[in-house]
C-alpha cells in the first residue's frame, strides 16, 4: 500500500559549534585553510598540487628552441625515468614525471598509454618536461 504522506520534518541544530554563517573570517583562518598559487595568484584549498594554472610563460604548444630550453632546464636526473605517450600519430612533445603507480602526475586528458624511458633518452628525442607535472613535483619534494 503506497502512500503519499512525507515524514515530519524537524530542524536540526548544531549545538556543539559555535560557528555561525555571520561570522567573520579572520586573516589567520584564511592562512590556514588556503595557498596562494604562486604563479597565477588564485587563492586554493591547501592541497597535494593538484591545482594548475597557466603560468604567463606558458606556451601551449612549444617550437624547437623553447622545448631545448625547457630541457636545459629541467632539474632532475637523466637517469630517472619518465613517461612519453604511446601513439604513434602523436604531435605530443612533452614527457611527464611518473607517481607511485607508474602514471602522470598531472593527469593528462588522455585514454593512450605511456612508454616509460630515461629522462636523457627524451631529450634525445627532443621531448620537453610537462611544466605541470614539473611544478607538481617540485611541490611535492618542497613539503617533504
Amino acid at each position: 500500500m503506497a502512500h503519499n504522506r512525507e515524514p515530519p520534518r524537524t530542524p536540526t541544530t548544531d549545538d556543539h559549534s559555535e560557528w555561525s554563517p555571520d561570522d567573520e573570517i579572520t586573516a589567520a583562518e584564511i592562512e590556514e585553510t588556503f595557498d596562494q598559487c604562486p604563479h597565477c595568484g588564485t587563492y586554493i584549498v591547501q592541497c597535494d598540487g593538484s591545482h594548475s594554472c597557466i603560468p604567463a610563460d606558458y606556451q601551449p604548444h612549444a617550437d624547437e628552441p623553447e622545448r631545448r630550453r625547457r630541457i636545459e632546464a629541467s632539474p632532475f636526473p637523466d637517469d630517472e625515468t619518465v613517461l612519453i605517450l604511446n601513439q604513434p600519430t602523436s604531435r605530443a612533445y612533452a614527457y611527464h614525471e611518473p607517481n607511485n603507480e607508474n602514471k602522470p602526475l598531472c593527469w593528462p586528458h588522455t585514454d593512450g598509454t605511456f612508454d616509460t624511458l630515461s629522462r636523457a633518452e627524451a631529450h634525445d628525442q627532443l621531448q620537453s618536461p610537462c611544466q605541470r607535472c614539473e611544478r607538481i613535483r617540485q611541490k611535492r619534494e618542497a613539503n617533504q
